[in-house]
């Protein structure tokens, strides 16, 4: 009788990231671990911080997560903590996402294993911080073209490998057909953090002033929270009986698909981003994006048969779109049928996770082995090295547990 045959190597997923905030990232790093489990793939998330507001869907997807307290811990002991979790975990890949944290983690990565970072938005201070760590990479990855575009321009990642890696989004069920009339009132959502230097949700009035003004019946709803919430509140009212706006508040990862389900237009003003997960979850749903044509992520997946483009040095333009399709139904109707469409081929989970895979070397035999102990280095980005002499990295930690003790945490 012949011997069976070995079995194939498989990788092992370590994700890390500085934090585990409500957000694409978040959201991204749960959408692609799932996945890989359900292919198989052992996946895990190491964060430097302990709030996870996803942690439910994490757990219903049977991702593993694994999270520090710097309000209780300095930076090397984060540090050292990860890196003991890492070990245990075995990673044959090992992902660096969101905050320098994160990257730091790769310097320790012993040799064999596959070291890739991600950027996630086109903004200055992204590229700084990744180009710190481009010696410590084995590949890079960008979610959108125009990130894909710049990262080579950085001096620092000449012959690091980048690669377009754009996020994916799960597939709910597909629309019914929709009960109410042709020309009810258009619902339209804005989803996200409620702040102004990206998101511009300071510009909302002016959008509402010129809807109303155009006498269109409509119901706008706010969800989300963030620092402007109570601006908002204060000067985003609902100008009449037929036009009206609500605020959903905070919403949970789960209930997400239902809210999309309840609305007709997505509404983003932003002013620079990388790919919003929340217009694939829309797009996903049926939703009908009107959103700011800017350069990185939102005007690569948007175009004239998935959407409307907005300039955003144009305010009024926002609402002057929604106003059109109010009018021109047929039109309105023909994009919602795009839209789902070209998700499910470019941008579903399944699709990108076939990405992540053509992009991995063959899995090694055995995964690396890491050290039992680890030197935490200083920072690569620019920290003195003297916070990290013994001394002084004792003082931290008695003055963190004074801080600690003076404020009640434990």
């Amino acid at each position: 009788m012949p011997a069976p045959a070995p079995a194939t190597p498989t990788h092992r997923v370590a994700l890390v990231t500085g934090v585990l905030d409500l957000g694409g990232t978040t959201t991204f790093l749960c959408n692609l671990g799932g996945e890989l489990i359900r292919r198989g793939i052992p996946a895990a998330v190491f964060s430097f911080k302990a709030h996870n507001p996803l942690g439910s869907e994490f757990e219903r997807q049977g991702i593993p997560v694994f999270t520090t307290d710097q309000r209780r811990m300095i930076y090397e002991d984060c540090q050292a903590r990860i890196l003991r979790e890492l070990s245990r975990f075995r990673p044959t890949v090992v992902v660096g996402s969101l905050a320098a944290d994160a990257f730091e983690s790769l310097r320790y990565a012993p040799p064999g294993m596959f070291r890739i970072g991600m950027a996630q938005s086109h903004d200055p201070g992204v590229y700084r911080t990744i180009s710190f760590y481009a010696g410590q990479l084995d590949a890079m990855g960008a979610v959108s073209r125009a990130i894909h575009a710049t990262i080579p321009t950085l001096p620092a990642f000449a012959g690091v490998r980048v690669h377009y890696l754009p996020y994916g989004v799960p597939m709910p069920p597909a629309r019914v057909a929709d009960p109410r009339a042709a020309d009810s009132p258009l619902r339209i959502l804005y989803i996200g953090r409620l702040e102004e230097s990206q998101k511009r949700v300071r510009c909302f009035p002016e959008i509402l002033a010129t809807l109303a003004a155009s006498g269109i019946p409509f119901h706008w709803t706010i969800a989300g929270d963030g620092a402007e919430a109570p601006w908002l509140h204060e000067h985003v009212k609902s100008p009449s009986a037929t036009q009206t706006v609500s605020f959903l508040g905070k919403v949970q990862y789960a209930d997400v698909p239902r809210v999309l389900a309840d609305h007709d237009i997505y509404l983003l003003a932003s002013g620079f981003e990388g790919l919003p997960l929340s217009l694939l979850e829309a797009m996903a749903g049926g939703v009908v994006p009107v959103v700011s044509d800017i350069p990185s992520g939102v005007g690569e997946v948007v175009d004239s048969d998935s959407g409307v483009l907005v300039n955003p040095d144009q305010i009024p333009a926002y609402a002057e779109a929604i106003i059109r399709l109010h009018h021109q139904r047929s039109e309105f109707h023909r994009l919602r049928r795009n839209v789902r469409e070209k998700v499910e081929r470019e941008y579903s989970v399944a699709a990108m996770t076939d990405r992540w895979m053509k992009i991995l070397p063959p899995a090694p035999t055995q995964p690396p082995a890491w050290p039992a102990r680890h030197r935490i280095l200083p920072i690569l980005m620019g920290a003195d090295s003297w916070r990290f002499t013994a001394p002084v990295r004792f003082a931290r930690r008695w003055g963190l547990r004074l801080k600690n003790a003076a404020r009640g945490v434990n």
